[in-house]
C-alpha cells in the first residue's frame, strides 16, 4: 500500500523497476462517475463503508452526487436535498453524514444503513469539514471559510441532531481541521492571534473529559496575513500529522509532525501546498499537491521521506482533493476532477 515500514523500499522501486512492477496509482471506473461536475471528497469508516461526495448543476441549480462504496464498485446513492456537498464522514455501514450548502443555507445529510435523511445543520458559518470515528462518534466544524482564519463553530452529533460542544479556546481563535478517532479521542487543529500582532498554530485534542491545549511552534504570520493549518490527521496519539499551508504568510509549506511531545515541522518537496492530507495506514501520510498537469500527483512522507507518485493520464487540468486510507487493507482511496474547458470529468483513484 501507500505507507507502511516498506514505503520507501517501494518508492526506490518506481525508479528502477520496470513499470508493470511498479507500485502505481489506478483509475477506479464507475458508471455512476459519468456526470458533468465535481468529485471533492472520500472518506472510509471501515473497510467496505465508504463514500464520496462532489456536485453537478450550479448554484442556483446544485445537484449533490454521492458515490457509495457496496463492496465491489461504486454506486450512486439518491440525496434527498439539492445542495453542494462540502464534506463527508463515515463511521460505519449504517452511519455516515454529509455536509454543504445552497442558496437557502446550510445542509447536512445523515445515513442511517438505508438511505439519507436531511437532518439541520445550525446556521452558525460555512460548513467546511466533518469527521466521525467507528464508534459513532462525529465532529463538524463551519466558519466563514476553512482558509480565512476568521471566526468558526465547532458542532458535535448527538445521535439526532448538532450542537455546540463548548470547545474552551482561547480568544481570536478559528478552527479549519478535524480528526476524531473515539468519543474520548477528538482532535481539532486551527489558529489563534490571541497575543494579537502574530498568528500562532493550535492543537486541542479532548480525551472524553477534557480539553488540552496543545501550542504549535513557530510564526504564521500575521493577521489577514497568515498561514492556515489545512488538515489533521491522527494516526495514533504519539504520531499526529498537521497540514500547514503558508497562503500569503512568510513561511514554508509544510507538514508537522506531533510525537506526543515535541513537534517536528517537514517542509513538503518543491515547497508544493497541500490541499488534501490522509493517513497512509501506518505511520505516514499522503500529501494531495495542488496540480496543474493532466495527472494528478501524491506526495507520501513514510514517517521519515518523501516519494512522489502520478496518477493515471487523463484529459484536461487534473485536481486530486482528498485521500483516504480503507480500513483493513494497505490501501488508500482518491477523490478528484479532471476539467476541461467544456466538461468537469470526476475520478476515483486508488494505490494498494
Amino acid at each position: 500500500g501507500v505507507g507502511g515500514r516498506g514505503a520507501q523500499s517501494r518508492g526506490e522501486a518506481v525508479a528502477v523497476a520496470a513499470p508493470a512492477h511498479a507500485a502505481a496509482w489506478t483509475d477506479v471506473p464507475s458508471a455512476a462517475l459519468k456526470y458533468d461536475g465535481t468529485l471533492d471528497r472520500v472518506d472510509f469508516g471501515a473497510k467496505n463503508a465508504g463514500w464520496a461526495v462532489g456536485a453537478a448543476g450550479n448554484i442556483f441549480g446544485p445537484q449533490a452526487k454521492i458515490m457509495r462504496w457496496n463492496g465491489s464498485s461504486w454506486v450512486a446513492d439518491t440525496s434527498p436535498a439539492s445542495f453542494t456537498p462540502t464534506d463527508v464522514a463515515v463511521a460505519d455501514a449504517n452511519n455516515a453524514w454529509i455536509i454543504g450548502y445552497s442558496l437557502f443555507g446550510t445542509t447536512s445529510l445523515h445515513w442511517n444503513g438505508t438511505k439519507w435523511n436531511q437532518v439541520p445543520y445550525p446556521l452558525v458559518g460555512f460548513p467546511t469539514a466533518v469527521s466521525a470515528a467507528p464508534d459513532g462518534t462525529a465532529y463538524s466544524i463551519a466558519g466563514i471559510d476553512a482558509a480565512s482564519g476568521g471566526p468558526s463553530a465547532i458542532l458535535r452529533w448527538t445521535g439526532s441532531g448538532w450542537v455546540d460542544p463548548q470547545v474552551p479556546l482561547p480568544p481570536s481563535s478559528s478552527i479549519t481541521a478535524v480528526d476524531v478517532r473515539s468519543k474520548n479521542d477528538v482532535w481539532l487543529a486551527g489558529t489563534t492571534a490571541s497575543a494579537g500582532a502574530s498568528v500562532t498554530g493550535l492543537v486541542m485534542h479532548f480525551n472524553g473529559s477534557t480539553w488540552k491545549r496543545i501550542d504549535v511552534p513557530g510564526n504564521m504570520g500575521v493577521p489577514g496575513f497568515q498561514g492556515t493549518l489545512h488538515r489533521i490527521v491522527v494516526n495514533s496519539p504519539t504520531n499526529v500529522y498537521v497540514l500547514r499551508v503558508r497562503q500569503n504568510a512568510q513561511i514554508s509549506n509544510a507538514i508537522l509532525r506531533y510525537d506526543g511531545s515535541s513537534w517536528q515541522t517537514i517542509n513538503t518537496p518543491l515547497n508544493a501546498a497541500g490541499i488534501g492530507l490522509s493517513s497512509d495506514g501506518a505511520n505516514g501520510v499522503v500529501m494531495l499537491p495542488i496540480t496543474t498537469g493532466n495527472r494528478s500527483q501524491y506526495m507520501h512522507y513514510n514517517g521519515s521521506s518523501w516519494t512522489t507518485l502520478n496518477g493515471p493520464a487523463r484529459s484536461g487540468t487534473v485536481q486530486a482533493t482528498d485521500a483516504d486510507w480503507r480500513p483493513g487493507t494497505t490501501a488508500v482511496v482518491s477523490a478528484g476532477t479532471a476539467s476541461e474547458p467544456s466538461k468537469k470529468n470526476p475520478f476515483i483513484e486508488y494505490f494498494s
